[in-house]
């Protein structure tokens, strides 16, 4: 789909657009959260000049990576991790820059696009989602969202979401051919407040196109940064054991008695 997330003339004239809120996802019922291709109408869209260093996050950490397709080099993966300087809880916070719009298979060149980017690690987290604009004049929207691992693009139509509480599915429409290169920086607000960096923790899928000019699916899966629980320090847990044995044995005094 040839469809520019925010036109020149949309920022400019939405430029004092107030900011939306992160968008809670959904763990029943209708599952994906739709986003709209007008800023100012856009539940997922945060606000022109959003930024996480200006409402009250730090950066913990970030890589950048490179995104690998049947084995080219097709563009660049970013991912950071962002550190409230409130409560301690986390944002994780991504984009792509694709450089090739083609890639050679055998002896057939194909176009590669980004229809699915799948995060996991999100189990038992509570998860809200946003995206925000990097100030290029070229990201594309975050398109809808959804706690789902099987709801990925398919054509012609998508299949019905399940709920998959420790992935997050943002669709999109990346692709050099399109002149959709690169997302916004896509958001996914936490209550975690410890992280690591795990294998597998990202996949990118792009479904097959209706007149059947590219594979029926293609998918990459990298690292990336994803919430952890936190493990209790040495003291916290020798006091936790001291505790545990505590209530023991006043459970044996009071069977005694």
């Amino acid at each position: 789909m040839k469809i520019k997330t925010i036109a020149l003339s949309l920022m400019l004239g939405l430029g004092a657009h107030a900011a939306h809120a992160f968008v809670a996802l959904p763990e029943g019922g209708t599952l994906r959260v739709e986003g709209v291709n007008n800023a100012a109408a856009d539940p997922l869209f945060l606000g022109f000049g959003w930024n996480p260093l200006n409402e009250g996050y730090a950066r913990a950490a970030r890589r950048i990576s490179s995104v690998i397709y049947d084995g080219t080099d097709i563009g660049t993966f970013y991912d950071f991790v962002y550190r409230s300087t409130t409560d301690s809880t986390l944002l994780f916070a991504s984009r792509f820059e694709m450089d090739i719009g083609e890639i050679s298979v055998g002896n057939a060149e194909y176009d590669v696009e980004i229809n699915d980017i799948l995060r996991s690690g999100y189990a038992n987290y509570d998860v809200s989602v946003g995206w925000y604009d990097s100030g290029t004049d070229s990201d594309f929207r975050l398109q809808s969202t959804a706690h789902t691992s099987n709801g990925v693009r398919t054509r012609p139509t998508n299949p019905v979401d399940v709920f998959d509480d420790n992935v997050v599915d943002f669709r999109t429409d990346i692709s050099v051919e399109e002149g959709n290169s690169t997302t916004g920086w896509y958001v996914l607000k936490t209550n975690a407040t410890e992280f690591t960096y795990l294998v597998d923790a990202v996949t990118i899928r792009q479904a097959p196109s209706l007149d059947g000019t590219s594979p029926p699916l293609r998918t990459a899966t990298f690292e990336g940064f994803a919430p952890v629980t936190a493990v209790p320090e040495p003291e916290t847990y020798a006091m936790l054991l001291a505790g545990l044995g505590l209530i023991g044995f006043a459970a044996r005094r009071r069977t005694k008695a």
